[in-house]
């Protein structure tokens, strides 16, 4: 037994010290700091002039903030001297300002030449339907792509003055289809 004794000190010499089975922590008590690393953050003590920088560039800092935050009172300011809010707006304006859908079945479309002439009226579509073609695209080109009777004399390949006479004889009858409405 003896023997074993000294085996056993002989071997327990070389064998390294235990150490402790304790975890490491950092200073709010979480387990994520890998071994061997400290806190840190130790509190260094600042030379004066690092501190005068600092207080330089705070004070730099709260003048542009102050000096900024003039800039938006005053913008603020000077634009409700000259705007008006919505709710003021006379009711003449509101009707300028309103924007209404328009989609291509509210309209009548007669062909002129190359351009399209669109019709909103359905009365004045219909009476317009009803006039000769020749008639109706002089009074289309007249007043609605507002040509003069010297252009659409070129553009049909007629004289000035049957434009006139066949703008008035369509008029005439745009008129009597329209129940004497016309003029209005």
């Amino acid at each position: 037994m003896s023997d074993r004794k000294n085996i056993f000190e002989k071997f327990s010499e070389n064998r390294p010290k235990p150490t402790s089975v304790r975890p490491v922590m950092d200073e709010r008590g979480k387990k994520d700091l890998p071994p061997g690393m400290t806190k840190g953050g130790e509190k260094m003590e600042l030379d004066p002039k690092e501190i005068q920088r600092q207080q330089t560039f705070d004070s730099f800092c709260k003048k542009v903030l102050r000096h900024e935050a003039n800039n938006g009172h005053r913008e603020i300011n000077r634009r409700a001297l000259i705007e008006i809010p919505m709710s003021e707006l006379p009711e003449e304006a509101m009707e300028q300002l309103a924007v209404y859908d328009e989609y291509p079945w509210d309209y009548t479309s007669f062909q002129v030449g190359n351009e399209t002439v669109y019709v909103k009226n359905d009365r004045l579509a219909e009476a317009l339907a009803a006039i000769p073609e020749k008639e109706r695209n002089i009074i289309l080109m007249y007043w609605f792509l507002d040509m003069a009777d010297r252009e659409i004399a070129t553009h049909m390949g007629i004289a000035r003055r049957t434009v006139n006479t066949h703008r008035q004889k369509g008029y005439d009858l745009l008129k009597k289809l329209m129940g004497g409405e016309a003029d209005e």
